[in-house]
């Protein structure tokens, strides 16, 4: 039991605010309608003329070009004011299939203005992009309520809303073939065909989410025929209606796939039910490391382990082995064990499953297992990809997410009429992604199921950031002797500096921008003594709180922080195989005895008390899992008396979470050398830097032990409960009455963590915003401003946690009857939002250790003092 455990916060003053909002400016000047009808009319004018002609419309569809019925139309708006929305209300037969934003520089007709109403020529334009599905009779409707915009005739209710779409319309378009051949597929189309020019080429068709089965089926039969007459298979078909995910995963011959490049606006490429076409999938764990280097483990005393709060997707481990024995509960569903040639193939999941729950068996200071069993659900198999090569990958005639799907219905909902197999679970670990999808700009279907999922069955999902193996110039080395001979500073500079310049090219794999979800990313950290390095490689770095260099940066969705966490994920070496420029370093797959987490794994002979040091986002993952199943055996252990809560089992998820978050932190010196970097890089804006700084570092590097026990000059309170659309929370924590006018060190942080139910077709999709601010006093009481080593604060609250940190020296007078005020708000950024809202709070007060305050005993005090009721 730790010496001085966690605090309860007192339950919260509930408040719900009375008025509507202000309304929010327009602020994007935009070109007059007689401009409009200039640059958009020919579109709408050819649309017009087709319509009443049955030849001229069937004409106007074999024109992907054109706008047609019952095909998707763009439509490019201008505006963060203008209400889409309601718009889209008042036109029958207009149907919403989703929507996205970006921004485009400012040009003659359109600008962004400042607070006088000047235009800028320095800012982009923000522009909002709705996908719709129109029907002849909405078109024709269109065309009527445009006729009546460009004349300068009133448009009356209820369609004035379509005044402000058309004046801020920066175009109309169809949903073209350049848009449903992505850019990932024609590079990956072209590596294979040049590569096996005579082999078939699997990849993945995604169309339009239709609310109706029968419109979905259409789409999917025509789609066979066509793939059927060309030789080719359709080999398997989901469909997500949660998530709006409709997908088919199919075979072709290589001449399909070449004609698709060479003529896109004829056959599949062109199919107006289609939204995209990309590469097939690919989970896999490629490192392969050598098992002769294997060393042997130390046996564990038997004990009675409890249920399972946690789960682990990924390859089959190996049950039988020294450190596993006993303590996993394995659900293969589809005997993905007999794919298993041999025990030595059994890698990935072993170590897995050794690091949820042992941790580092490098550790010198270990903590021993968890005392809970394991949920195992295998979702790879090793799978030949050479002459004698294997890698476990998920299965490749099944799209992947299907896959991950099912999981967790036979996990929490049970399949057909079989009982749940893991209803205790509160954690998923998945220490897995998708090597053929990149994060940019767009959320998955993969990640918007892990939303889906940690939304619907109150769980936790924490998932790898992705290991980007792609080689790193570095265009200052003239020699790698330079390199490798220079001072550790010098060199973790240099490498700094060019993944920052090369950071579009090494971004997260799919699912982990996902906002429910937790993002870890691999520390370069462990616990082996420096002892050499392998041929042609180095250590390039001396900070263990930076990210390794193959661990995929940020930033997330709307430029969210992620990933959110960094754990350990080995000391991660970087080699090169050339003596002179240009020179580029790659990371080094196989940590060997020279860096790395130590975890269980198979002997070369299928021995069963081996282990080997692993390194990389999926080690960090798992590590995660680890800290946060001590997290909740700490809180299960908490004294059953105030103030101290007792955290009911439905909020354990939200909870877990926010401690998480609670137990990371920049290194100041680390997240300066950063900016400073970005600046030389030419970053001029300070946020900018500040994000540079944020996508690599998260909200920092994880201390599990900070959340698990306090400190004398530390205190840390926790709280949990629900709330609805435009309600407050008010919290009040004591503070010690010594702390009035004392100056020195103090700090303040607060975290707040939280599921959010989604809209799949709103740009804005997180139908839950939570943010945390201060009461009456910005200072809280104890003249603290916002501390530097954090993101940016329009960063805070962007996914589904809000992380602050307050800090301070100056001496001050109580406010708010010497307590920190902190309102939590809830907001509805993505349509109504009237289903309550789970969150957990936590708060922690430290004070620099040469203050002479007995922090953690004063406010434990105060809270008996005020009989403390645990939020519930």
């Amino acid at each position: 039991m730790a010496e001085r455990p966690l605090l309860g916060l007192m339950r919260p003053n509930r408040k719900t605010p009375k008025g509507s909002a202000r309304p929010v400016p327009e602020k994007v000047v935009a070109p007059s309608a007689g401009r409009q009808a200039e640059r958009l009319g020919p579109k709408f004018d050819r649309l017009s003329q087709a319509l009443p002609d049955a030849q001229r419309l069937s004409e106007l569809r074999q024109d992907p070009a054109a706008i047609a019925p019952e095909r998707a139309l763009v439509f490019e708006i201008a505006s963060s004011k203008v209400d889409f929305h309601r718009a889209l209300r008042q036109v029958s037969g207009l149907e919403l299939l989703g929507e996205d934003e970006d921004e485009f520089e400012p040009d003659d007709d359109f600008a962004t203005t400042d607070k006088d109403g000047n235009r800028r020529v320095d800012k982009p334009v923000p522009r909002r992009l709705y996908f719709t599905l129109p029907d002849a009779a909405a078109l024709r409707e269109l065309v009527s309520l445009w006729n009546r915009y460009q004349n300068g005739e009133e448009i009356a209710r209820p369609h004035t809303e379509w005044k402000r779409v058309f004046a801020h319309l920066s175009d109309i378009r169809p949903w073209g073939p350049q848009d449903r051949v992505t850019e990932d597929a024609k590079q990956e189309w072209l590596e294979r065909l040049r590569e096996l020019p005579d082999d078939p080429v699997r990849f993945e068709v995604e169309f339009w989410y239709r609310a109706t089965a029968a419109l979905r089926d259409r789409a999917h039969q025509r789609l066979a025929a066509v793939i059927g007459d060309a030789g080719g298979q359709l080999l398997d078909r989901a469909t997500i209606p949660e998530i709006r995910y409709d997908a088919a995963l199919v075979e072709v011959l290589p001449e399909f796939v070449q004609d698709i490049l060479d003529n896109p606006d004829i056959g599949l490429a062109a199919f107006d039910e289609v939204m995209v076409l990309r590469p097939q999938s690919l989970v896999a764990d490629p490192h392969g490391p050598d098992l002769e280097e294997a060393s042997d483990t130390e046996p564990d005393e038997e004990e009675e382990l409890a249920a399972p709060v946690a789960a682990l997707l990924d390859g089959m481990p190996m049950a039988q082995h020294q450190k596993l024995a006993g303590r996993l509960e394995i659900d293969d569903p589809d005997d993905f064990a007999a794919q298993y040639g041999q025990a030595a193939q059994q890698v990935h999941g072993t170590s897995m499953a050794s690091l949820i729950l042992h941790g580092d068996l490098n550790s010198t200071a270990p903590t021993g297992p968890v005392t809970r069993r394991l949920y195992v659900r295998p979702v790879m198999y090793p799978q030949q990809v050479g002459f004698d090569a294997f890698e476990e990958r998920m299965p490749p005639d099944k799209l992947a997410i299907d896959l991950i799907w099912r999981a967790f219905i036979r996990m929490f909902e049970g399949e057909g009429d079989e009982e749940p197999t893991a209803p205790t679970v509160r954690v998923v670990n998945m220490s897995l992604g998708d090597l053929k999808r990149r994060f940019a700009g767009v959320l998955s279907p993969w990640a918007r199921l892990i939303d889906y999922l940690a939304w619907q069955h109150g769980v936790l999902i924490l998932v790898s950031a992705g290991n980007i193996p792609d080689p790193v110039p570095l265009a200052e080395v003239a020699a790698w002797s330079d390199f490798e001979d220079a001072e550790p500073a010098e060199r973790e500079t240099t490498l700094l500096k060019a993944i920052l310049q090369n950071r579009a090219h090494r971004r997260l794999l799919a699912p982990s921008e996902g906002l429910n979800s937790l993002t870890i990313g691999a520390a370069h950290y462990d616990e082996i003594a420096p002892n050499g390095a392998g041929t042609m490689a180095v250590d390039p770095y001396a900070n263990p709180c930076l990210p390794n260099p193959s661990s995929a940066q940020g930033l997330g969705y709307m430029r969210g922080v992620k990933p959110e966490l960094l754990l350990p994920g080995g000391r991660e070496h970087v080699r090169t195989n050339r003596n002179t420029a240009p020179i580029s370093v790659i990371p080094v797959r196989q940590p060997g005895r020279f860096f790395g987490i130590g975890a269980a794994a198979p002997g070369p002979a299928g021995e069963t008390a081996k282990k080997l040091n692993f390194s990389g986002t999926s080690v960090a993952t798992a590590l995660a899992t680890h800290g946060a199943l001590r997290i909740l055996k700490a809180l299960e252990e908490l004294p059953a008396e105030p103030p101290h809560p007792t955290v009911e089992p439905s909020f354990h998820a939200v909870v877990l979470k926010a401690l998480l978050v609670h137990a990371a932190r920049w290194d100041a010196e680390v997240a300066e050398k950063i900016e400073e970097i970005s600046k030389e890089n030419g970053t001029s804006y300070w946020e900018h830097r500040r994000d540079d700084a944020a996508r690599l570092l998260g909200f920092g590097l994880v201390d599990i032990e900070r959340v698990i026990d306090c400190a004398e000059n530390r205190a840390t309170l926790i709280g949990w409960n629900t709330i609805h659309a435009k309600e407050t929370d008010e919290f009040r924590i004591p503070i010690p009455a010594e702390l009035e006018n004392l100056g020195g060190f103090r700090a303040v942080t607060a975290t707040a963590a939280w599921l959010s139910p989604l809209n799949a077709a709103h740009r804005m999709y997180r139908m839950a915003k939570l943010e945390i601010n201060h009461g009456s006093d910005k200072g809280l009481s104890l003249g603290v401003g916002n501390a530097k080593d954090q993101p940016s604060h329009n960063s805070f609250g962007r996914g589904t946690v809000f992380h602050r940190r307050w800090a301070g020296e100056d001496a001050k007078p109580f406010v708010d009857g010497g307590s920190i005020v902190l309102n939590l708000s809830c907001k509805p950024p993505a349509g109504d939002l009237d289903v309550p809202i789970p969150y957990a709070v936590a708060v922690t007060l430290e004070v620099g250790v040469d203050v002479p305050v007995a922090v953690y005993q004063r406010i434990r005090e105060r809270l008996r003092q005020q009989v403390a009721v645990p939020t519930r």
